[in-house]
């Protein structure tokens, strides 16, 4: 068995939920002693061994017991039951500014958090510079930290983390504070970290970074340890679980949306929905296939209609019109009752929520039968693509002659 870093046995926090706040002293010592008020276990019975050079990713949804845990393991908080043993220097970045004295430099601070850490002056002093060139803040290190961003904050909090030589360092989601450029530089700096034999625990929603940094995985769900294992296994069921969840939610509200009602010429449209490769759905991703199927029904066939599929975004505006022109609609006439789809071989929108309007108009006067606005949510995830913006152009780049980096040493 390799050497344990940290050793997590049936731990659990519980925290006190009071629903009427307490006026006066005596007030609330009355109040506390008829104990009006509820309890919280945010951890239940959370066990994992985590040996010396690992990293183990932690996922799971907002209030989940993630950052409970993580403040257990670094004495923040006391566990109510179990015990956590740390073996080796820990260094934590759990919270915004956390650690440090409002009122002291950034100077100061760096020398006090090294103190706490236990380590000479004299080794804080020698890695100084290398902490505020890191953090990018050469003008303001001798400034008050109540005057910090909060993105200042994280930068002066990371490069005194992993600059002051720990063995094991816990960082939570607090990296999504700070740009592009900081995050990718803080990632660089704990692959390094990592093969350097350091231990890491590591907290976030990003999910493809903890995929890029972490070998195992916990999934903490309401509390409770839900799935333990390699990391690739673990973030795949979690995805699946919240794509499940996320389902069952959009569908509820389709079920409340679809506006049945007849519009002129007795047109109904009597359902909306979605397929992707796998079927029935309201969770895909970026380039999946996507049939969007449109249920009509009116009181005589329907002579020269157009039907229109609108793409709403996030922001309430269109991104994409599509009516059935190409198809001539308007020289047939269309049965009474039946379903029109809409066949998309590749969903072009990025991350974000989305809804359709649907129309069904006269192609020759353009006089409207029936309109559902913004109806039918459906979420696509494309957090593996590196565009950002709301949808996705097919395109090709073109490179000049492309030489190998052989032939440039």
């Amino acid at each position: 068995m390799p050497d344990l870093a940290i050793e997590i046995n049936d731990v659990s926090k519980r925290f006190r939920i009071y629903h009427q706040r307490s006026v006066t002293l005596k007030q609330a010592l009355v109040e506390r002693s008829r104990g009006r008020y509820e309890e919280f276990w945010a951890v239940r019975d959370v066990s994992v061994e985590i040996p010396a050079g690992e990293s183990l990713g932690i996922i799971g949804e907002n209030g989940s017991g993630k950052s409970t845990l993580l403040k257990c393991v670094a004495g923040i908080l006391i566990q109510d039951k179990g015990n956590i043993s740390v073996r080796g220097r820990l260094a934590s970045l759990l919270e915004v500014g956390a650690g440090f004295h409002p009122d002291f430099s950034g100077r100061e601070n760096i020398y006090l958090n090294g103190a706490i850490l236990g380590l000479p002056r004299r080794y804080i002093k020698s890695v100084l510079d290398e902490i505020v060139a890191f953090a990018e803040l050469e003008q303001f290190i001798d400034n008050p930290v109540r005057t910090y961003s909060s993105g200042m904050y994280t930068r002066l909090g990371f490069s005194i983390a992993v600059h002051l030589d720990p063995d094991i360092l816990l960082v939570d989601e607090v990296l999504a504070v700070g740009d592009e450029a900081f995050q990718r530089r803080c990632m660089e700096r704990i692959h390094a970290f990592r093969a350097d034999g350091g231990t890491l625990v590591f907290v976030s929603h990003a999910l493809d970074s903890v995929r890029a940094v972490c070998e195992r995985c916990l999934w903490i769900d309401r509390g409770e340890e839900r799935m333990l294992g390699g990391v690739d296994a673990v973030v795949d069921a979690y995805r699946a679980e919240v794509n499940r969840r996320e389902q069952t939610e959009l569908q509820m509200t389709e079920a409340a949306e679809v506006d049945t009602a007849p519009g002129r010429m007795g047109v109904r449209i009597t359902s909306v929905g979605y397929s992707g490769p796998d079927g029935p759905t309201s969770v895909l991703n970026t380039g999946d296939p996507l049939t969007v199927s449109v249920g009509y029904r009116s009181l005589e066939p329907l002579d020269g209609a157009r039907f229109t599929i609108t793409f709403i975004g996030e922001n309430g505006l269109p991104i994409l019109s599509v009516p059935t022109d190409d198809l001539e609609t308007g020289d047939v006439a269309l049965p009474r009752e039946g379903v029109v789809r809409l066949v998309l071989p590749g969903v072009p929108f990025l991350e974000g929520l989305y809804r359709v309007t649907v129309d069904i108009s006269d192609i020759a006067t353009g006089e409207q039968y029936k309109r559902l606005e913004r109806v039918q949510p459906f979420r696509v995830h494309s957090s593996d693509r590196r565009e950002v913006g709301m949808a996705l152009l097919g395109h090709t780049w073109e490179l000049p002659k492309v030489t190998s980096r052989a032939s440039h040493r």
